[in-house]
């Protein structure tokens, strides 16, 4: 379980590519035995891709900040 928080802590970096190559290798190795984390990243990646297409390219920085901070603390709700 304390893989599953690691990974939710790290999951908005770990696809904005934001983390480093060992983080990387850790969290893949995870997501290769834990079908809820695959399917949590799955889900997120299309919410990102529909929100990129629906959403006007310039968000705003704060709404950007507080619509990755959401993302966070509902995924930590989720663990």
């Amino acid at each position: 379980m304390n893989e599953c928080k690691f990974f939710c802590d790290q999951l908005s970096d770990y696809i904005d590519g934001q983390i480093d190559e060992d983080e990387c290798r850790y969290l893949e190795e995870h997501l290769k035995h834990c079908p809820p984390c695959s399917s949590l990243l799955a889900s997120l990646k299309i919410t990102v891709q529909l929100c990129e297409r629906a959403l006007p390219a310039d968000i705003p920085d704060d709404v950007r900040v507080a619509l990755k901070d959401f993302l966070r603390n509902h995924c930590k709700q989720c663990v």
